[in-house]
Order: structure tokens, then C-alpha cells, then sequence
């Protein structure tokens, strides 16, 4: 009796693809080691299947983590979400605007950035000198005002750490609205044992 190979769903709509595509029926049952008549099934019922599903013709494959699943899991849950797939197109449907940079993050964000490598650039300058003077063999003078410009920069330096923290509260704030938008309805439908 000849060994029967479970096509996964992934190879059965790319099979159904391919073969929309013109690839031969006979090449693809050798690429995937079935028989001809598995094909030709395959073909057949992903057709019915899609026709069924009306517009839903093409099947998404992720790899994640035992982690990465557990959190997602976790975050529809807290949203009373029952169905992965169902979240997913919504998510998917709604990545016009969650997954658009914000445009205003990006010129504070490029703002502190220069404003740091300033920082930097000054914090090197000091070093410097004190470096120099200590091969030279001379006393490291750091007077009170050296002090006090110290001490500027890293308050300066807190600053800009405070700002970049708010700045991404602020944007997680709105990416989890906006999420929640494109989730919204969801957990009513599960409730009333809608899918």
C-alpha cells in the first residue's frame, strides 16, 4: 500500500496557485511527493473551499515564539478576543494607520538625537583635557565651573532620556487606541458565540 503524505494548508493553496498558474499537475505531485490524484483533490476542494469562504482566498503562515504567542494570547484575552484569526485580520485590515510612522516622534526624536551627540561632543572635550593633563603630569584642574558645566550635562543628559520615555508612553497610548479600534466588536461577536 503506498504511503499517503498530509499536505499541510500552505502547500495545498500553493499547490491550488500553482496550478492556476499553469504548473503541471504532474511536476507538483513529484515536488511534493503525492499522487496525481491527490493533486487534482487538492485543486477541486481549495477551489470550493475558497468559494465558500467568499473572498478569503490566501492562507498567512507566521513562525513565533512559545512567548511571543502566550503575550498575544494574553492581549486578546484582556480584550475578551476568543479567535486568533479573526484578530489578525482586523489587525491586518487596520495597518494603514497603525503602522504609519508618526511623522512628529520622528523630528523630536531626530532633535534629541543631535541634541545628545552635542552632549557627547562636549563630554569628549572634557575628557580630553583632563587626559592631556594627566600625561603631561600636571594638577587635573576642575575647578567649580568645570563642576557646574558637569553637572549641566547630565542633568541635560536626564532630560533627554525623560522626553524620549514620554514621547513613547504617548505613542504606545495611541498604537494601543488604535489597535483597540481595529479590535473593537470583536469581543461582543465572541460573546454572542459569533465567528
Amino acid at each position: 500500500m503506498p504511503r499517503r503524505r498530509r499536505l499541510s494548508v500552505i502547500e495545498r493553496s500553493t499547490i491550488s496557485q500553482e496550478r492556476r498558474n499553469g504548473v503541471s499537475a504532474v511536476s507538483l505531485a513529484a515536488r511534493y511527493d503525492v499522487s496525481l490524484k491527490t493533486i487534482y483533490n487538492v485543486v477541486n476542494h481549495w477551489d470550493e473551499r475558497q468559494t465558500a469562504n467568499g473572498s478569503r482566498s490566501r492562507v498567512v503562515g507566521i513562525r513565533v515564539s512559545d512567548d511571543d504567542l502566550r503575550r498575544f494570547d494574553a492581549a486578546l484575552s484582556r480584550r475578551g478576543i476568543a479567535h486568533r484569526s479573526d484578530a489578525m485580520r482586523r489587525l491586518m485590515l487596520a495597518a494603514e494607520g497603525v503602522f504609519l510612522p508618526d511623522d512628529e516622534m520622528c523630528d523630536e526624536l531626530r532633535n534629541l538625537g543631535a541634541a545628545l551627540n552635542r552632549v557627547g561632543n562636549n563630554v569628549n572635550q572634557i575628557a580630553r583635557r583632563l587626559n592631556e593633563a594627566k600625561v603631561r603630569g600636571e594638577r587635573l584642574s576642575y575647578p567649580a565651573s568645570s563642576h557646574r558645566d558637569v553637572r549641566a550635562l547630565a542633568g541635560l543628559v536626564f532630560d533627554l532620556a525623560d522626553q524620549v520615555q514620554e514621547m513613547s508612553r504617548a505613542r504606545r497610548s495611541v498604537l494601543d487606541l488604535e489597535i483597540s479600534s481595529a479590535l473593537a466588536g470583536l469581543a461582543e461577536r465572541n460573546e454572542n458565540g459569533a465567528e
